[in-house]
């Protein structure tokens, strides 16, 4: 729980400032655009399936948000069932989240897929590398005892 008040706590820091500044701006380019309702389509259209629901199927921008809207419950009640016990656990359920609403969101671009990959593998790095951390950490003026 603490952990999650935190990461909201950071993550309303570097959020709720904007939003104040340009309520509109932020609502249009943070939540509109997303979802395909901005009134401009992004020049990099992808074949993600969101994308393809709200381009080839009547009714499919309401599809792919209701997709999202559904996948984003069941993360939610993943989460509260089974809570990540690890950090590499909880990096994983976030890339996991990330990269499903990557792909349900109406307008967006394939490029984004990036974002969980490397969540996904930042918290692997010093096994991918073959790196290990230093396990004790010795205090200043410690090395010559």
């Amino acid at each position: 729980m603490r952990a999650a008040v935190t990461a909201l706590a950071v993550a309303a820091a570097g959020v709720v400032p904007f939003a104040l500044a340009a309520p509109h701006a932020f609502v249009e380019h943070v939540v509109l655009f997303p979802l395909g309702a901005a009134g401009t389509g992004s020049p990099a259209v992808s074949p993600l399936p969101g994308q393809l629901l709200a381009a080839h199927v009547p009714g499919g921008r309401a599809l792919a948000v209701a997709a999202l809207a559904a996948t984003a419950v069941g993360m939610a009640a993943w989460l509260l069932a089974r809570p990540p016990r690890t950090v590499v656990a909880a990096a994983d359920r976030v890339a996991i989240g990330l990269g499903l609403a990557m792909c349900l969101m109406p307008a967006t671009r394939f490029g984004y897929l990036v974002y969980p990959l490397v969540l996904a593998a930042w918290f692997r790095r010093d096994r991918l590398t073959g790196r290990t951390a230093p396990r004790t950490v010795k205090s200043v003026g410690a090395e010559g005892r």
